[in-house]
């Protein structure tokens, strides 16, 4: 294995700014949404959100539903170009770069191709893969310190976010997997459909009626196609293509870690859509009929 340069013994200065811009536009949007309710909300949703000042975790809940919003779809609109162009004009990019030959054999590993621009000629955005793999840092950072506690944001999501962040700054900080991270980070595109229903919900519509159900229904057929559907053949290539060539990067023992973080995402969803599958299967399936004595 190649010995690190010192250039490459940090993490790379495009991450850093995207996590500190993360972390900071998460408390921005946090403390907007207050200002956002009581401009924008009726007297009634003002007293119901007021309420759940007395109801744990429920008013943080609330709150934190604004930046979640903002930050997916920040995320969908940052990561499209590598999600649906791949390494189309992404090699040549990187290969003018950084001097490497990625691709000129298009049998290698996109796991070790790494642009660590702050400002690239691709993209919605023209802010580089590693920028917003920093945001998805810094946005999870601050949220989980937001809650006050593990109890108040819940133990799946204490371990996704703790998990997340430090793959991502592992990541990072090796110059791997950076497509498969820009692949994740798409996967935000369920998340606005999720708080949707969930400020329904905080406005008083019940579960059974109308609008929550096409939102929940929208945002099942979301989750299980972008985050759920693509995970078998992420699982596939990393076996079969990509933990080899990651492997002779970073290690043997960084290439375990990176397939820990594998098998905790794929519980992680997978027992989230099983949740959603048996939800909806108690909400559509026929109950049986009472047998009369």
């Amino acid at each position: 294995m190649a010995t690190l340069s010192p250039l490459h013994s940090l993490l790379p200065p495009s991450f850093v700014y995207g996590t500190i811009a993360g972390f900071i536009l998460f408390n921005i949007f946090y403390r907007l949404s207050p200002i956002l309710t009581s401009l924008l909300g009726t007297k009634s949703f003002q007293q119901k959100i007021a309420l759940l000042k007395h109801e744990d975790g429920k008013f943080w809940n609330y709150h934190s539903l604004l930046p979640s919003t903002v930050h997916a779809i920040a995320q969908v609109v940052g990561t499209y170009s590598m999600v649906f162009h791949g390494r189309d004009g992404y090699d040549l990019a990187s290969d003018a770069a950084t001097g490497t030959t990625a691709a000129a054999d298009p049998s290698s590993s996109p796991a070790i191709i790494f642009d660590d621009r702050t400002i690239v000629p691709y993209g919605i955005t023209h802010l580089g893969p590693a920028v917003w793999m920093g945001i998805f840092v810094g946005y999870l950072v601050a949220d989980a310190l937001s809650s006050g506690s593990f109890r108040v944001l819940g133990f799946p999501f204490a371990v996704h976010h703790f998990a997340a962040s430090l793959c991502w700054t592992f990541s990072a900080y090796f110059r791997v997997m950076q497509p498969v991270g820009c692949l994740l980070q798409f996967n935000e595109l369920s998340t606005p459909l999720m708080n949707v229903r969930k400020y329904l919900l905080f406005a008083g519509y019940r579960t059974s009626d109308f609008e929550v159900t096409v939102c929940s229904l929208a945002f099942f057929a979301a989750f299980g196609l972008v985050r759920v559907a693509p995970l078998p053949f992420v699982v596939r290539d990393w076996i079969s293509r990509d933990f080899g060539p990651v492997r002779n990067e970073i290690g043997t023992g960084g290439a375990v870690l990176i397939s820990a973080f594998f098998a905790v995402n794929v519980l992680l969803q997978f027992g989230w859509f099983a949740i959603m599958c048996r939800k909806l299967a108690e909400k559509f399936g026929t109950k049986p009929k009472a047998k009369a004595e």
